[in-house]
């Protein structure tokens, strides 16, 4: 007789004894400390139980699992495919004349953005430099602004007020 052993997770296995029965059938296998015998593992250990579980295991999940493995086949041929084209399609522009005149056309495109990229710069600190003399400029105007004023003053302290001419 071929025991099926109940267990929620392998709800999948056929048919399924009585949980009554197959409690009994492992309390009579169960040892008996006290007589002194020896313990005998019951068949759940002894391999009965592994392949009916993993033949239940292949059956549940083998038509997803072809299911996907042909999907992924299906996916890997769409793949190369794609990477065949996408190396033809190089291939054919790295054979075209008009490669090189492209490869020609960036490296002066490359080479003209460095130079407007410095001259950027350049004129930058041409706009810093004329900045900061405008500054200066403006300063020493009003600094000899001031000082004409200054001179002014002491010009008109020292001369003698000019003499009034009363005539009565």
């Amino acid at each position: 007789m071929t025991k099926v052993y109940h267990f929620p997770v392998f709800k999948m296995l056929e048919p399924l004894s009585d949980p009554e029965e197959e409690q009994n059938e492992i309390q009579k296998s169960a040892p008996d400390f006290a007589q002194g015998s020896e313990m005998k593992l019951p068949d759940v250990v002894e391999g009965s139980f592994p392949e009916a579980a993993v033949n239940g295991l292949l059956k549940h999940f083998k038509m997803e699992l072809t299911h996907v493995s042909s999907e992924i086949r299906q996916l890997t041929g769409k793949q190369d495919e794609l990477l065949e084209k996408v190396e033809t399609h190089n291939q054919e522009l790295e054979a075209s004349s008009e490669m090189a005149e492209l490869t020609k056309v960036m490296n002066e495109m490359k080479m003209g953005l460095e130079r407007l990229t410095k001259l950027r710069q350049d004129m930058n600190t041409v706009h810093d430099r004329s900045e900061k003399l405008r500054q200066r400029a403006e300063k020493l105007e009003s600094v000899r602004q001031t000082a004409e004023r200054k001179e002014e003053e002491l010009v008109a302290k020292m001369e003698p007020p000019p003499p009034c001419n009363e005539e009565k």
